[in-house]
């Protein structure tokens, strides 16, 4: 049996209208009227004095009938509830991690309606619990962005899969992003048994993981947050791994001399910053050579900018370098993109 508002059908309505304003329906169940009363299915998590003190109802166990109504997108869940203009404006696609929803933005015309759109996320995917609004730019040196809360519970914890491994996050203490999953499983597809690989800002750990749980590679994840870390050793407890990862806390510059000239391959997911630490990636390579992949922001006018600033300073940092790849990873504003240059690089001695 799950939780229910024993509601007199004058108040239902009201009574309603303020549940959806507090977030507080069970949209997994109908709303059923018999006889005098309507019963409103609540979430489990919600407090039971909360409740009293919007109204004087009764909250009982009753079992409700699972909701038969499935909508095959927002548009449609949120059709006769927005004016029809603003239905266009609806963002189509937004980020989903475990049972939190991500919306990077809403024009303007639509904040009003956040909590109706927050609803219609939760109607189309029945699970996901909250949605959250950023309501800033990835700022500071652990990369966070700030949230609102538009629908659901609060909650910032959550398990998220991607390609057959967990990833335990807390999205209000250490960066991670879903839309880089294809990236994970590309660069963990080309790592062979007993390599070394540095991962320089390795975040909750999501390259780190997925090679570990495929080949037999011992990976150093460092990251300067420490929130990211203790979810990199929580990581590695709740996933069966082949190879071994060693998690180090600290700016990545420090531990330049200590992991010097041991690495096969070097990942360098700080897109705003990564160039910048070239240097830092050449000292971990082994002497003989190894990979880098690098991720970086640029217009697609600065393409050929970005590459040749990228050659003047491997050329000198290196005795060779050969650029083996460059994708178009996802765009990030009109325009504009996130990219990837996988490259084999030979340090000065």
């Amino acid at each position: 049996m799950e939780k229910s508002l024993k509601v007199h059908k004058k108040r239902a309505e009201e009574i309603r209208k303020i549940l959806i304003k507090k977030n507080l329906i069970d949209y997994s169940r109908k709303i059923i009227s018999n006889g005098e009363f309507v019963y409103i299915p609540i979430l489990k998590e919600v407090n039971e004095e909360e409740l009293k003190s919007l109204a004087p109802i009764e909250l009982i166990n009753i079992e409700l009938p699972l909701s038969k109504k499935k909508f095959k997108n927002i548009m449609e869940a949120l059709d006769g509830i927005l004016p029809p203009y603003l239905l266009t404006l609806v963002p189509s696609s937004f980020d989903i991690v475990g049972d939190i929803a991500i919306l990077e933005k809403l024009e303007p015309e639509l904040i009003p309606y956040k909590k109706e759109i927050a609803e219609a996320i939760m109607k189309v995917h029945t699970n996901v619990k909250t949605v959250l609004l950023k309501t800033g730019k990835v700022e500071g040196i652990f990369r966070i962005p700030n949230y609102e809360l538009i629908g659901g519970i609060e909650n910032y914890k959550t398990i998220h899969k991607e390609y057959g491994i967990k990833l335990k996050v807390d999205l209000s203490k250490a960066y991670y992003s879903p839309r880089l999953a294809t990236e994970h499983n590309r660069v963990a597809l080309q790592v062979k048994d007993g390599e070394i690989v540095i991962d320089m800002f390795a975040g909750v750990g999501p390259f780190s993981i997925m090679i570990a749980q495929r080949v037999k590679a011992k990976i150093y994840a460092i990251d300067i947050n420490p929130n990211a870390v203790e979810l990199i050793k929580e990581n590695i407890r709740i996933n069966k791994l082949k190879g071994e990862i060693i998690p180090l806390c600290g700016d990545v510059r420090n531990f330049s001399n200590i992991l010097m000239n041991i690495a096969n391959r070097v990942i360098m997911n700080l897109p705003g910053e990564a160039i910048s630490y070239l240097d830092c990636a050449m000292k971990f390579l082994k002497k003989e050579g190894g990979i880098v992949h690098l991720y970086a922001f640029s217009k697609e006018e600065d393409f050929e900018k970005f590459n040749n600033d990228l050659s003047l300073k491997l050329s000198s940092l290196t005795e060779y370098y050969k650029i083996l790849n460059f994708k178009e990873v996802r765009p990030v504003a009109p325009r504009e993109w996130q990219i990837v240059i996988d490259f084999f690089a030979k340090p000065i001695q």
